[in-house]
């Protein structure tokens, strides 16, 4: 008789989550994976115990290509590059394209830099996987990343500049202060919401004047990312 997938994985402890990625079931496999990527990404996790990152490693091989694809993706999380090839192959899927792409940033492999670069300049590629591919690059340290997401910073089109905003706090831009400061001091900038956010997940204590000078005279929605913002860069506003 086969278990049912009715698992508390964010509850689960780490020798229950051992055991489910040995499971029968490839999704609580998978899900288990995740369930580990997700612990290292916020922190909860500082990293893998080694029985369990054996594991991971060991399910590179699985049978079942999600399972494959997750477990590359919390090998991501941990810095390991022996899911680098794995998530370059993912880029090529639809489906998996902007997470693979995502977790190539934080996994930091240069190797995946030619990938990335190829993506970025496909003028057929939809906008927004183009942008997540020049986020990854600029995380990687790649200049060609970083200078596309800063032109982007100019796009008429509002959502791929809102995109553009947070990418570059997000991939922790060499510029992104001097980027970002300009909007959330401008009162006539639509975005200077997107941008006080943009600063909190930067979390450079140096942002804290701009945005309490930017809090005068604010209206409320805008007060309170601002005060989120401050709140992240542990400053009292």
């Amino acid at each position: 008789m086969t278990e049912p997938l009715t698992i508390d994985f964010d509850g689960a402890s780490l020798p229950e989550l051992a055991d489910l990625m040995r499971s029968e079931h490839a999704q609580a496999r998978a899900d288990a994976a995740t369930a580990i990527g997700d612990r290292l990404r916020t922190r909860e996790l500082d990293s893998m115990p080694q029985e369990l990152h054996e594991l991971v490693v060991a399910m590179l091989n699985d049978p079942v290509p999600i399972v494959r694809f997750e477990a590359a993706m919390t090998l991501a999380e941990a810095h390991d590059e022996r899911g680098t090839d794995l998530l370059v192959g993912a880029t090529a899927h639809r489906h998996f394209r902007l997470d693979a792409v995502r977790a190539l940033g934080t996994m930091g492999d240069k190797r995946a830099a030619p990938t990335l670069a190829s993506m970025m300049d496909k003028l057929l590629m939809p906008w927004a996987d183009r942008l997540q591919a020049a986020a990854a690059l600029c995380a990687l340290g790649d200049v060609r990343g970083a200078d596309y997401l800063a032109k982007k910073l100019g796009s008429r089109r509002k959502a791929e500049r809102a995109a553009a905003i947070h990418f570059i706090a997000e991939s922790r831009h060499p510029r992104a202060r001097a980027l970002l400061t300009p909007i959330i001091d401008d009162a006539r900038d639509a975005m200077r919401d997107v941008a006080a956010r943009a600063l909190g997940t930067l979390g450079d204590p140096a942002a804290a004047a701009a945005l309490k000078a930017a809090r005068e005279g604010a209206d409320e929605a805008l007060r309170s990312d601002i005060d989120q913002a401050l709140a992240q860069l542990k400053v009292a506003s």
